[in-house]
């Protein structure tokens, strides 16, 4: 009888555990958010992520940020533990300029941009309103300039200084765009 009683709490613990883990990733701000990775880099104390997620309204709508495009793309920019420029491990990084291309494979079609600096419910990141030409393969290009160019300065004083910007950053990712659903149906 204990041994049977032992062995129906050790099953009910672990059905538990299970069941309390897929409903972790079932409610991951991640995967309700529909963020789609298309890559990430460390580079220069920074953790450099390019996502996209639906389109999203934003305030104010400025001209090219029609929430009528196909993905909203994001150049998602945070400090790494050992960041030699003065930011906190995980701290978003201000100032920056990022600029994009993106072409389709096997066509001519392709457009660019910069990314404006904008705040989301997970925090700020650079982000653009983008109209794609429809599902395939595309390839995504990341060009980003250090802060001075955006007028932020640093500390080169013996006692407060920070370590020299970095030289402009190139990335490339490859990804495939299958489309999206309704609205909201991420």
């Amino acid at each position: 009888m204990l041994v049977n009683s032992l062995f129906n709490k050790s099953r009910f613990i672990k059905q538990s555990t299970k069941t309390l883990a897929l409903v972790s990733v079932l409610t991951s701000s991640s995967l309700w958010a529909g963020d789609v990775e298309i890559g990430s880099v460390e580079h220069s104390g920074m953790e450099i992520a390019a996502v996209y997620i639906q389109p999203v309204t934003m305030e104010p709508m400025v001209p090219g940020m029609s929430a009528e495009a196909d993905i909203h793309l994001e150049a998602d920019i945070k400090a790494l533990a050992d960041n030699p420029n003065g930011f906190d491990e995980g701290a978003w990084i201000p100032y920056l300029t990022v600029s994009y291309t993106i072409s389709k494979q096997g066509s001519d079609w392709a457009t660019q941009g910069t990314f404006m600096p904008m705040v989301a419910s997970d925090g700020p990141h650079y982000a653009q309103n983008i109209k794609l030409d429809g599902a395939g393969r595309y390839q995504l290009s990341y060009h980003i300039d250090p802060p001075p160019r955006a007028g932020f300065y640093r500390h080169t004083d013996r006692e407060s200084g920070t370590g020299e910007w970095w030289q402009p950053i190139d990335l490339e990712w490859g990804f495939v765009f299958a489309g999206y659903g309704k609205k909201g149906g991420y």
